[in-house]
């Protein structure tokens, strides 16, 4: 395997095991969410095994993201998303919904954004 394909692997299983742990789930709650052995996803958070797109769709379903959230495909020396237009998809996403669960969501997002400054 070449070490590019090696760092992406072990970048794809350290951004898992974050989103498993935020979730403060174990590898059995997520291999159990995600229809997987837990010690196939323990191979895969070591960086010891490469999901087939199926079973990283799974996982990124299990964890409420998308595959490409968990991927993060940048250019080298891209910067990541400017967080003004995620904060408008995350408002525009919003549309049709209550308007108290928008002003919830809508404080919550401008209370994250503060802390990240």
């Amino acid at each position: 395997m070449k070490s590019d394909e090696a760092k992406l692997i072990k970048a794809l299983g350290k951004e898992i095991r974050r989103g498993r742990k935020a979730l403060g789930w174990s590898q059995e709650k997520l291999a159990e969410k995600a229809g997987i052995s837990f010690k196939y996803v323990s191979k895969i958070e070591l960086g010891f095994s490469n999901p087939s797109v199926t079973i990283l769709n799974r996982i990124a379903v299990a964890l409420k993201t998308s595959p490409n959230d968990l991927l993060d495909f940048r250019l080298s020396g891209e910067s990541p998303p400017d967080p003004r237009i995620l904060f408008e998809k995350l408002l525009d996403s919003l549309k049709g919904k209550p308007r108290l669960q928008m002003e919830f969501i809508k404080r919550l997002a401008e209370e994250a954004a503060k802390l990240l400054k």
